[in-house]
């Protein structure tokens, strides 16, 4: 039944949440939380403009920019505000290396980080404002609160793109959070930028190349939605809760109420993780477990007979799909059949698990018929833990590991030289070593950076 108009939308408090906050409410601990995401994204979001389709992205972008005010990341090049969301988004998702809030299955900077980046350069040209640091990880944490928290909240599986339609709400609610919009524009933001959501789990369950762009939209989106507001447009205001709302129409299930009552209790930056490997994230929990009993025994694939994984449903739907020689690069990202066999060849999972020798290797898709992927029972149906490797040596012997949790959770963090490191593996990917010094230094202080203008020109 629709809500009476009696009631207040439940996005109503997500607006106070935006235009409330103050930089000095958030805990030290959470800023640092948003500091490491911040660091990462600047790092995935460079990696990603090597990829082909970046390549075209941007060519597209190029033609149909209609101004010069925002850095497309790795491009030499500065487009309209949103062009410059959209590519960028594009490039932090297309190499499956950006962070992500498991409970919510939402990579919660991937629309936020590049929208707000995006907007602060062209509001330093357009309107004097100057982006600073205090500014960035409030709009973040407001952000990723946002999007990962519908996600949190949400009980049925997936149908939509999460990361694509949850992300564009977080990031029209992050740039409320800095652009001093009233009340009633904040409000119709939001609801403009519902009018605009897109993107299924077809393109995911296709591995097509399309997945990435599916973010890139509602980044452009997320933008666009910010201007049209300002310029007086309304939108409708009972988006999570109407009877044709997100709660209705791209979730089946959840409990919205929830997160509206815990904003600025619960953040949700401390609670996402970051991705040691450009793969699927529910892929991670396996490759972790072969490496370390690869690590530990000193395994080669000549030894081994057969391997079992066994995940939750989620986790089997999303990777567990058959590798075939003839299958794209988007899809062996997601496909844990195919990674491990080269995880156990090299001892690792890098972007060189998708050169063209590799996707291509026929011998390669032979041995991986003898990995099964099978789901367990669990009852949650977004679950990406535990996962569990049995792996039957040709001697007969079992060698077995549950991993509860990821590597990169909360849980189980990757250290700071890890952090570093892929930071670091990342700029050098695309050349642009130079940037890491400043990089690490400008996020360290990131809260003492009065002026963040230099640094988005640099990207």
């Amino acid at each position: 039944m629709e809500p009476q108009k009696t009631a207040k939308p439940l996005i109503t408090k997500a607006v106070e949440h935006s235009l409330t906050l103050k930089f000095e409410d958030i805990p030290d601990a959470t800023r640092a939380s948003a500091k490491t995401l911040i660091l990462d994204s600047l790092g995935v979001g460079l990696a990603g403009s090597s990829t082909t389709e970046s390549g075209w992205l941007q060519e597209f972008a190029t033609k149909n920019s209609s101004g010069q005010t925002s850095n497309g990341w790795n491009m030499n090049q500065k487009l309209d505000a949103a062009n410059a969301a959209m590519i960028n988004a594009h490039q932090m998702h297309t190499l499956e290396f950006d962070a992500i809030h498991e409970p919510a299955v939402v990579h919660p900077m991937t629309v936020v980080f590049p929208s707000v980046v995006a907007w602060m350069q062209r509001a330093h040209v357009t309107q004097g404002y100057v982006p600073n640091g205090k500014d960035l990880i409030k709009a973040v944490c407001v952000g990723v609160d946002i999007a990962g928290g519908l996600g949190d909240v949400t009980t049925s599986p997936l149908q939509f793109f999460r990361p694509a339609t949850a992300g564009a709400i977080g990031a029209v609610a992050a740039i409320n959070s800095i652009s001093s919009p009233t009340t009633e524009q904040a409000m119709s933001a939001l609801g403009v930028v519902y009018g605009q959501l897109s993107g299924t789990m077809q393109a995911h369950t296709e591995g097509a190349q399309v997945l990435a762009l599916q973010v890139g939209f509602n980044a452009r989106s997320a933008v666009n939605a910010i201007d049209l507001a300002q310029l007086g447009f309304v939108g409708p205001e009972y988006i999570l809760e109407g009877k044709y709302g997100y709660f209705s129409l791209f979730e089946k299930a959840g409990n919205p109420e929830d997160l509206m009552n815990r904003l600025g209790q619960q953040w949700e930056v401390d609670r996402t993780s970051l991705k040691p490997f450009p793969s699927g994230r529910a892929t991670h929990g396996a490759l972790d477990a072969i490496l370390q009993l690869r690590s530990e025994f000193n395994l080669t694939r000549d030894q081994i007979k057969s391997i079992a994984v066994t995940v939750p449903p989620m986790v089997y739907n999303l990777v567990g799909r058959r590798p075939d020689v003839d299958m794209p690069v988007g899809a062996a990202r997601l496909c844990l059949a195919y990674l491990i066999p080269l995880a156990i060849d090299t001892g690792q999972v890098t972007l060189d698990c998708y050169t063209d020798e590799n996707l291509r290797n026929p011998e390669l898709y032979d041995w991986a018929q003898r990995i099964s992927v099978t789901p367990d029972n669990n009852p949650d149906l977004n679950a990406f833990d535990p996962q569990k490797v049995s792996i039957t040596l040709n001697s007969g012997e079992t060698l077995e590991k549950v991993m509860p949790y990821s590597l990169g959770s909360p849980t189980n963090p990757m250290s700071e030289s890890q952090v570093l490191a892929k930071l670091k593996g990342n700029l050098e990917l695309v050349g642009r070593n130079s940037l890491f010094e400043d990089i690490v230094k400008t996020v360290d202080q990131l809260e003492n950076q009065s002026d963040l203008s230099a640094l988005f020109g640099s990207l």
